[in-house]
């Protein structure tokens, strides 16, 4: 009987065994810690509907960068949260130079160049 009929247990038959082969491990290294940015200077704005987690300015962004590259968290990804006088049918906002997320990423890079922008 051959693979996948027949499957060999050997590899599991001890908890040492089972660690030294196991494929997956979750550590900070695989972590990318989500930013909400919006628009203003030194805004903190709680998401009711996600706990511990706040609209953040530019500014703050920054801050909340540094603290994950501090925690060894290597990445961060960006929404952009615009004003209503922002927004339009095609999202152009999310293609201007001066849009929130690219102000943000910008920012962001300057403060902390070895952290992954997303």
């Amino acid at each position: 009987m051959q693979f996948p009929e027949y499957r060999p247990r050997r590899m599991r038959r001890s908890e040492g065994l089972r660690r030294l082969i196991r494929e997956t491990g979750l550590s900070a290294d695989n972590f990318i810690y989500p930013l909400f940015v919006c628009p203003g200077k030194n805004v903190r704005r709680p998401i009711s509907s996600m706990p511990d987690q706040c609209q953040v300015s530019v500014d703050q962004a920054v801050v909340e960068a540094k603290q994950c590259l501090d925690l060894g968290i290597p990445g961060v990804i960006l929404f952009g949260v615009p004003d209503e006088n922002r927004k339009d049918s095609v999202g152009s906002d999310a293609w201007n130079p001066e849009g929130l997320v690219q102000q943000a990423a910008r920012a962001i890079k300057r403060a902390c160049p070895e952290l992954v922008v997303i």
